[in-house]
C-alpha cells in the first residue's frame, strides 16, 4: 500500500590509463571552437589534484595551521601585526592559530583497492561551511592512510560546474584510474527557505528521511567514459600526455525531487522548470499528536508515506491519525547534483590502479573568456 518516490540517477564509470609523456601547453581553439592544446578550458576553475601513492611508505601529512603576525619585523613591506600567514616571515614573530590550512590534494593508494571521496556542496554552499569561496581538501587522505574517506568542500554556483579531468605522472604499465559508483550521504533543506545558514543556527529537513528522495536508485550505467595519459596520434612517438575530458556526468543528477514549499528556490529559480503541486498522506503519532504531520519528528515517516491516495486508510501500526500534505515535486535532467537541495554531500567510491596524477578542474558556468564546453 505504501508507495515512494525514488531517485534514478545516471553512474558514469570513468577508466583512465597512463603509459608516458609530458604535458602540452597552450589553450587555442579550431574552426570549430573546440580546445586544442591540452583540452582544458579557459577561464577560472578550481583545481583539484589526486596523487597515488604507495601505502607501505606513505603517511598522511597532518593539518598545517595559519600563523598571525604578532610582532613586525619589517614595517617597509604590507604584512603587519594581526595578518594570517602559512609561514612566519624571517625577523617576524608570530603565534600558531586553530584556522586550518586546507589544500587542494588529496591522496589515494596505488594499489587497485577501491577508497572513498566525499563531496560537500549544495544550493547554499557545503554544510560545514556555507560561505566557502574557494575549494577545500578537508581530508587529504582515503584508507589506508587514515580511517574514513577523503573530503572536499566545493563553493556553492546556481549554474553549477563544468568538470575536466586529465590523467599525468609517472608512467606505470596497465594504469587504470575508475570511478566505481556513488551515493547520495546527504540531502537536506532548510526548514525556513529565508534563514542564513552563514550567520544563524537554522533547522534542516532530510529529504532522505522524507521518502520523496531515496537512497535506493537504479543503477544506469552508461558506456564506460575512457581517457588514456597517451597520444599515440600526435607524431611524437607515444610520449604525449592524452588531453583532457569532459567528466561532467559524473556530478550529474536525473530524476525527481519534491520540496516542502512551493516558493522553494528549486521550483522559482529557473524559468524552464517548475514544481507540480502533489498530494501526498501523511501519518501522525502520538509523539507528534493527531492531525500533526510527522514531518520531522519521526523516521517512520519515511516508510509509511502515501502518494496520491485518500488519508481515509487503515491505522498502521503506531499510527494516530493521517493527514493530507501537498509537495511540490520537480523532475531534473543532467543537472547539477549539489543544486538538488541546499546541502548536499556525495560520496564516490573509486579505484586506482598505479595512476600517478589526476588532474581534475571545476569551472563556474557559464564558461568565461570564450570557453565553450564541447
Amino acid at each position: 500500500m505504501n508507495q515512494r518516490l525514488q531517485m534514478f540517477f545516471s553512474l558514469f564509470l570513468v577508466a583512465a590509463f597512463s603509459i608516458g609523456g609530458i604535458a602540452m601547453a597552450g589553450k587555442p581553439v579550431d574552426s570549430n571552437g573546440d580546445f586544442i592544446g591540452n583540452g582544458f578550458p579557459s577561464g577560472p576553475h578550481f583545481n583539484l589534484l589526486i596523487h597515488g601513492k604507495d601505502p607501505a611508505t606513505f603517511t598522511c601529512p597532518e593539518e598545517k595551521f595559519y600563523q598571525q603576525v604578532t610582532i613586525d619585523g619589517d614595517l617597509t613591506d604590507d604584512i603587519i601585526v594581526g595578518d594570517l600567514v602559512e609561514t612566519c616571515p624571517a625577523g617576524y614573530t608570530c603565534a600558531t592559530t586553530t584556522e586550518v590550512i586546507y589544500g587542494n590534494v588529496i591522496n589515494v593508494p596505488r594499489d587497485g583497492s577501491e577508497v572513498q571521496i566525499l563531496v560537500e556542496s549544495g544550493r547554499k554552499g557545503p554544510k560545514s561551511k556555507p560561505d566557502a569561496t574557494t575549494l577545500e581538501v578537508v581530508d587529504a587522505c582515503t584508507r589506508p592512510f587514515d580511517d574514513d574517506a577523503a573530503v572536499f568542500r566545493l563553493p556553492a554556483d546556481p549554474d553549477g560546474y563544468a568538470v575536466y579531468s586529465r590523467v599525468t605522472g609517472k608512467p606505470s604499465d596497465s594504469q587504470a584510474f575508475q570511478v566505481t559508483g556513488r551515493d547520495l550521504e546527504l540531502v537536506e533543506l532548510l526548514t525556513n527557505p529565508d534563514c542564513d545558514p552563514t550567520v544563524d543556527s537554522c533547522e534542516t529537513t532530510d529529504l532522505l528521511l522524507l521518502g520523496v528522495v531515496t537512497e535506493d536508485g537504479v543503477f544506469v550505467p552508461s558506456s564506460p567514459d575512457t581517457f588514456e595519459r597517451v597520444d599515440n596520434t600526435d607524431g611524437r612517438g607515444g610520449k604525449g600526455v592524452k588531453n583532457a575530458v569532459e567528466i561532467t556526468n559524473l556530478f550529474e543528477f536525473s530524476g525527481s525531487v519534491c520540496y516542502l514549499y512551493g516558493d522553494d528556490p528549486a521550483c522559482t529559480s529557473d524559468p524552464d522548470a517548475s514544481c507540480a503541486e502533489t498530494a501526498y498522506c501523511c501519518p501522525t503519532y502520538p509523539s507528534t499528536g493527531a492531525g500533526e504531520c510527522a514531518l520531522k519528528s519521526d523516521p517512520l515517516f519515511y516508510d509509511a508515506i502515501l502518494m496520491g491516495q485518500s488519508c481515509d486508510v487503515a491505522d498502521e501500526e503506531g499510527v494516530v491519525d493521517w493527514v493530507d500534505l501537498t509537495l511540490y515535486c520537480r523532475d531534473y535532467t543532467d543537472s547539477w547534483i549539489f543544486n538538488i537541495a541546499d546541502f548536499v554531500n556525495v560520496l564516490y567510491r573509486l579505484r586506482n590502479d598505479e595512476t600517478y596524477n589526476v588532474q581534475l578542474r571545476f569551472y563556474p558556468l557559464p564558461l568565461q573568456d570564450s570557453a565553450r564546453v564541447k
